[in-house]
């Protein structure tokens, strides 16, 4: 209803009666319905900054919490020179509770946006943000060897480390009943206990192939460049119109960008894939009904503060991941531990080790599912989009890195992968199928612990 003014046509609030106002009424009126729109604003405003403490409270009240305290430590050690060790391992534990917020903080923020699509766009990205930012920080000191060992052992933890723990410990730990919806022990007089020798855990198949697909793809892409380079050689010099050692360095490079730009291309159609075209069809496979699919919840921190915890924790990756490099060479010169040990086995760890307890807790759980998406998800990603990333990183930062990883390394990648793929392939696991990734992660890391010494 509107009413007649001098000041023109005004709107009639609710429960004034249908007679002629003054505009002086009016007025109060006004005054009265903004004070109380003020204080509505105010508690909401109240609610959200109750509702991101609550939330920040909750990402900080955490065990790996303690160990930020190592931050401020090895800040410390680098400025008064206690030495590289000690910058190293401090740094190294400082990185764990960061990787952990940070991943937090994602969440979050993909909460806080309520759009499927680009919350897992957000996650697909951001992933794997720590081992983004080491790259970047290990390129800038020109320890190429370094990233590509990071890059690699990334991959390696998650599908041989992680996935083996997580199928190793789901396959002993008893649950509450012998036959479940992703889970089966053999034994018909079985009762509720904490271990089971006989137990089996059912997941769906098809989408941790399609990643062990891509995977394999990955490994292609490093095993041709590799191979490109070692049949550019002859035995008695360079082959074709390459004559010297920086011309095929230079050749090598401008096949390893190109290849990356490809390689990110293959990442995009992997994403659209898994979230626009065949969305429907994974979920359903998945089992929407099942308990792996939990309660949709509110985001605790808003967009904003997400934002704000997001930057402020990746500056402080950043500058715990530089004083780490820095110490790196130092380490190794005066200790035991070698430069791709520490790329292979030390630096995957720091990046990845919330996410890891993760995947074993949802696989203790009996939630395999949800396991596999996230040791064979964060491999995935790191091989079709960080390992490209940090080749075009290196293009802009002028470092020559490349997708030639040696012989080596090639070699290890891709039986990995084959092993990966032969555990998966039927969407059952058990303790000994973990206990195979286990064993071998425990071979590769003892052969990276001597690879220098030979």
């Amino acid at each position: 209803r509107t009413t007649r003014s001098d000041s023109g046509w005004m709107e009639r609030p609710a429960g004034v009666p249908d007679t002629p106002l003054n505009p002086l009424h009016l007025k109060g009126l006004r005054g009265t319905l903004a004070e109380e729109e003020a204080e509505g604003g105010g508690a909401a405003s109240e609610g959200r900054v109750g509702g991101n403490m609550a939330a920040l409270g909750s990402i900080f009240f955490h065990p790996f919490t303690v160990l930020l305290l190592a931050f401020p430590l090895g800040i410390l050690s680098d400025q008064r020179r206690w030495g590289a060790t000690s910058t190293f391992w401090l740094n190294i534990l400082a990185l764990i509770p960061l990787a952990k917020i940070l991943g937090d903080g994602t969440e979050e923020l993909a909460a806080a946006i309520k759009n499927d699509t680009i919350s897992g766009l957000l996650n697909a990205t951001l992933g794997n943000a720590v081992e983004m930012i080491i790259t970047v920080q290990t390129m800038r000191k020109g320890m190429l060897d370094v990233v590509k060992a990071t890059l690699l052992g990334s991959i390696l933890s998650n599908i041989l480390l992680v996935l083996g723990t997580s199928f190793f410990l789901g396959g002993l730990i008893g649950s509450r009943e012998n036959v479940g919806k992703h889970h089966v022990i053999y034994d018909e007089e079985y009762q509720a206990r904490r271990c089971t020798p006989e137990k089996e855990q059912i997941f769906s198949s098809k989408s941790a192939l399609v990643s062990m697909a891509m995977q394999l793809l990955a490994c292609m892409t490093i095993a041709l460049p590799t191979i490109f380079a070692s049949a550019s050689r002859s035995d008695h010099g360079y082959s074709g119109l390459v004559e010297t050692k920086e011309e095929r360095d230079a050749l090598l490079l401008k096949v390893s960008r190109i290849s990356a730009v490809i390689i990110m291309c293959s990442y995009v159609a992997f994403i659209s894939f898994q979230l626009v075209t065949h969305k429907r069809m994974l979920s359903i496979d998945e089992g929407a009904d099942s308990d792996e699919e939990e309660d949709e919840e509110e985001a605790g921190l808003s967009a904003n503060a997400s934002l704000v915890l997001m930057a402020v924790t990746t500056g402080l990756i950043a500058v715990s991941s530089e004083m780490l490099v820095g110490a790196i060479e130092e380490v190794v010169a005066h200790s035991h531990i070698s430069a791709s040990f520490i790329g292979i086995v030390l630096l995957p760890f720091a990046g990845n080790a919330c996410e890891h307890a993760s995947a074993i807790r949802f696989a203790i759980q009996d939630r395999p599912g949800l396991s596999i998406g996230i040791a064979v998800g964060s491999s995935t990603q790191i091989a079709l989009f960080v390992v490209p990333f940090s080749v075009v990183m290196g293009w802009f930062l002028d470092k020559p890195m490349d997708l030639v990883f040696g012989m080596m390394n090639t070699t290890v990648m891709i039986l990995s992968v084959l092993v990966a793929l032969a555990i998966v392939i039927d969407g059952r696991s058990n303790w000994l199928k973990g206990f195979m990734l286990c064993t071998a992660y425990g071979f590769e890391a003892v052969l990276y612990w001597y690879a220098n010494k030979i």
